[in-house]
C-alpha cells in the first residue's frame, strides 16, 4: 500500500479497484476501499493441490507435477504446492520427481537451457529460506533439497525442494511459500484426496491426474477452486475466468466475467 497504491485506493475518482498480490496487501486494499464503498476485485494467494490418483502413469504425472511447482521457481499464485498422491503410486512418483529435479539446470533465466531461475529478491529468498529452516526444525522428510546440488553463486537462488509425508498441521503444508518448495503426502482413497485438497483457506487452482479422464473430471468438479486442470499443465485461456474462492480473492479476471466486474447495471425508467 506504499507509494502509489494508497492514493489510488483512497481517491474518490477511482470507482473500481483491482489488485493482484499478497493477502496482506489485499486485505489492506479491501479495508481502505470499504471506507468509501468502492468496488473491489482481488486476486490473492493460493496453496493449490495436485492430486495423483492410483491409475496415473507416474512418469507422465511427474512431468505435470514439476510444471505445476517449479515453473518460475514456484513464484506463481496458482503453483500446485501440495501434492496428494495415492499410496499405490507414491514411491514410483517420488522416484520420478527426484530424477527430474536432479536434472534441472539452475542459472540465468534469460540463458538458453536454464530450467530454474532465482527468486525475485533477497527479501523473497530469505522469506522462503525461513520455511526451509522451519522444515528442518519440524523434522520433515526430505526427498530433495539444497544438500543435493550446488547453487549458482550469482543470484537469489534456492534449490528445488521436495518434502514427503508432510503433516497437515505443518505451516509448510498450510501457508503459501511462493518458492520452489513442494510438500507431499500419501492418500489411501479418492475421498481422502478430495477432503485434504479442500481442507485449505485458499481455493485458487487445482490439478487432477489419473488414467481415467472422466473420473479425473468428476473429481475436479468436487474441488473448491476457481481453475481446475486434469491431465494437463496449467493452461490459462483469455476467454475463461481467472480467480478463486475463500482467501484466494474476490471476483474474476479475464473473459466476460472479468469485463463485467468493471460494469454497473443502470435503469432509466419513465412513462410509456
Amino acid at each position: 500500500m506504499r507509494g502509489i497504491g494508497a492514493p489510488l485506493t483512497n481517491h474518490p475518482g477511482v470507482d473500481k479497484i483491482s489488485f493482484t498480490g499478497s493477502n496482506r496487501v489485499g486485505e489492506a486494499v479491501m479495508q481502505a476501499a470499504s471506507a468509501r464503498t468502492a468496488s473491489v476485485s482481488l486476486e490473492l494467494g493460493g496453496k493449490s493441490p495436485i492430486l495423483v490418483m492410483e491409475d496415473a502413469d507416474p512418469a507422465q504425472a511427474a512431468d505435470w507435477v514439476m510444471a505445476g511447482i517449479y515453473f518460475n521457481a514456484g513464484q506463481i499464485c496458482s503453483a500446485t504446492s501440495r501434492l496428494l498422491v495415492h499410496e499405490d503410486v507414491a514411491e514410483a512418483l517420488y522416484a520420478e520427481l527426484a530424477e527430474r529435479m536432479d536434472a534441472l539446470t539452475l542459472g540465468d533465466p534469460l540463458a538458453e537451457g536454464t530450467d530454474l531461475g532465482p527468486l525475485t529478491s533477497a527479501k523473497q529468498r530469505d522469506a522462503v529460506q525461513r520455511y526451509l529452516d522451519l522444515a528442518e526444525q519440524e523434522g520433515l522428510t526430505v526427498v530433495r533439497d539444497a544438500k543435493h546440488r550446488t547453487l549458482p553463486e550469482k543470484g537469489y537462488f534456492l534449490a528445488p525442494t521436495l518434502y514427503r509425508d508432510v503433516p497437515v498441521e505443518s505451516r509448510l503444508w498450510k501457508e503459501e511459500i511462493f518458492g520452489p518448495v513442494l510438500c507431499g503426502r500419501s492418500v489411501t482413497s479418492e475421498a481422502e484426496a478430495i477432503q485434504l485438497a479442500n481442507d485449505s483457506s485458499f481455493g485458487l487452482a487445482a490439478t487432477v491426474i489419473g488414467g481415467d479422464p472422466e473420473r479425473a473430471k468428476r473429481i475436479g468438479r468436487q474441488l473448491k477452486a476457481g481453475s481446475i486442470w486434469y491431465n494437463s499443465e496449467q493452461l490459462v485461456l483469455p476467454e475463461t475466468a481467472w480467480g478463486g474462492f475463500k482467501r484466494s480473492g474476490i471476483g474474476r479476471e479475464l473473459g466476460p466475467w472479468g469485463l463485467s466486474a468493471y460494469l454497473e447495471v443502470k435503469h432509466v425508467i419513465g412513462p410509456a
